[in-house]
């Protein structure tokens, strides 16, 4: 509802009565951190608290300036550090009194393990106390949790939210939306759903409730905030497809609750790689998980020994590659190249136009030690191949004097024949790897001429230092087996590859990611059998003998 606010507004001394009407719900304070007078990033060494005004008064903070790894509502909110002298959110104003307090909360990125508390002080900031009890926050899920405490104190009072972990510079917090009631108003019970937010893969039904006698719940499916004109839920809700329910209480007398939301996510199937490309947003990240049913082969995997550092996995099948970023840790296999990997559960993010995803669970792995064959390209070839392992002929490093070396995260320029200069794509080293590769390690000589395999990847142009306005791409060998290795023919691919065709007794398996024409035909030329294949997984049962058999336009030999 609607409800006129009066605010005292405290400026270089003056005093000013601001007359506004704002929806609130009935709060008699609510600051969603929207509109500091200044902004604050720093959250370094030398960065401190600072007192910072608000619509609803001065509030004491360390950074207020979000980043697409915060976690907030609107465009605003207020970021703390598990660090001693930064680890405060405080109103620097008293308000007369207190009903229920209440405020929204998540972990920064990928952090957990902070603890947080909320403290009172009826004597002008002198003194602090403990209201409730301490809350551990969990890593991000998705959607916020809500921190609600009834208070009732009567006068003057001011709050603020504090860290217990002190010396962890990794457990940082996220708050936003921080509500006051009146003192001795009851507030309705925020609705509770019999579903977590989570992961489902299959249709789920929602009950939603509230402990308040009485209340009337209304919620919306479309994403959109609740109010009184919105649904009122009656009957359980049947979630057939990614939901986010977005739900709030009323009832006569009381303060409305606060909204709650639940994500009920149900991954839809991703049969190849290359989908995820077309299925990226145009920027960040969305809600939706997909599920993939193909089966990719690991390339590569990295990450630093340190443990806050996300694991990155590179995979490939036969129609791309892409990169996961384990950033938020739910990863706990170790996986190794070579690993044939499937059903893995993720987002897609939009990092710098390339799709990256971020891993709900771990994956299951079908077998161990398969190679890539990697394909033959140039570096012409380098933007439609990302995150790929191939192999380049006739390479030449520009810098090669006989003794220079390769190094750690260090830019050689590099061209062929396709490509005689270039500053968008470059050899590097990338820095998170665990292991420092063994061609470093063992001190290799850049060679001036050689034939690499090597894993194509894409960085942010501001970040190249090379060229600050086109795309860059970056290609580097895993290891010194993948430096030098022998010339290798297009003409040689073997078109078997392409469809993952094999042959088991006397059936032909292959797989395809479309539906597509194939035909086998006898030794002689004569057609005997003529499909159309379904997407996935397909075999033919053939007797004994030699065929040809054409899937698409690649055609294979086959002896059984």
């Amino acid at each position: 509802m609607n409800t006129t606010i009066f605010r005292i507004k405290i400026n270089a001394a003056i005093a000013v009565v601001l007359f506004f009407s704002v929806s609130i719900k009935a709060a008699t304070l609510f600051e969603d951190f929207n509109s500091p007078s200044a902004l604050l990033s720093s959250e370094g060494t030398n960065s401190s608290l600072t007192d910072i005004t608000y619509s609803t008064g001065v509030w004491k903070c360390l950074v207020n300036s979000m980043t697409d790894v915060d976690h907030y509502n609107g465009v605003g909110g207020i970021k703390l550090r598990g660090l001693t002298g930064k680890n405060i959110l405080e109103m620097r104003f008293d308000k007369q009194g207190a009903g229920v307090v209440s405020f929204l909360y998540g972990s920064f990125s990928s952090n957990s393990g902070g603890i947080i508390v909320l403290q009172k002080s009826t004597d002008q900031g002198a003194n602090w106390t403990n209201v409730g009890d301490p809350v551990t926050v969990p890593t991000w899920n998705g959607t916020f949790y809500l921190y609600s405490q009834q208070v009732n104190i009567q006068g003057g009072v001011r709050f603020r939210i504090f860290t217990t972990v002190t010396s962890n510079a990794n457990t940082r917090v996220n708050v936003d939306d921080f509500m006051i009631t009146d003192y001795n108003a009851d507030q309705v019970v925020m609705p509770v759903s019999s579903l977590p937010t989570g992961v489902y893969q299959t249709p789920q039904t929602v009950t939603l409730s509230s402990a308040t006698a009485g209340a009337t719940i209304y919620y919306t499916t479309d994403g959109t905030a609740p109010t009184t004109a919105s649904s009122v839920y009656s009957t359980p809700l049947n979630i057939t497809t990614t939901t986010k329910i977005r739900t709030y209480a009323v009832a006569a007398g009381n303060v409305d609750s606060r909204e709650n939301t639940i994500i009920v996510n149900i991954p839809i199937a991703v049969n190849s790689i290359s989908e995820y490309y077309t299925l990226m947003p145009t920027s960040g990240s969305n809600l939706q998980y997909y599920k993939y049913t193909g089966e990719a082969t690991v390339s590569f995997v990295y990450w630093a020994s340190n443990t806050n550092t996300a694991k990155k996995i590179v995979l490939q099948d036969n129609t791309g590659g892409v990169i996961i970023d384990d950033n938020y840790k739910f990863l706990s296999g170790n996986y190794a190249i070579g690993d044939k990997v499937t059903a893995f559960i993720a987002q897609v993010v939009n990092t710098n136009d390339a799709p990256m995803l971020y891993p709900y669970a771990d994956f299951t792995v079908v077998s161990n030690n398969n190679a890539i064959d990697a394909k033959v390209i140039t570096l012409a070839d380098v933007p439609t191949n990302t995150y790929q392992l191939v192999q380049f002929n006739d390479l030449y490093f520009d810098a090669a004097n006989e003794t220079e070396k390769f190094g750690v995260y260090s830019f050689r320029v590099i061209h062929d024949a396709s490509t005689p200069s270039t500053s968008s794509i470059v050899y590097n080293t990338p820095n998170l790897i665990a292991q420092t590769p063994n061609y470093i390690s063992t001190n290799t000589v850049l060679p001036a001429k050689t034939n690499l395999i090597a894993l194509v990847m894409r960085n942010n142009p501001l970040n190249s230092g090379i060229n600050n306005n086109n795309p860059y791409y970056y290609i580097f060998p895993r290891m010194l087996s993948d430096i030098d290795v022998p010339f290798k023919s297009t003409a040689s691919v073997n078109p078997l590859k392409l469809y993952n065709l094999s042959v088991t007794g006397s059936t032909v398996n292959f797989e395809t990611f479309a539906p597509e024409t194939v035909k086998v035909f006898s030794a002689n030329g004569q057609v005997v059998k003529s499909i159309i294949s379904v997407v996935g997984k397909n075999s033919l049962e053939l007797s004994k003998g030699v065929y040809i058999i054409r899937i698409g336009d690649k055609t294979a030999k086959v002896l059984l």
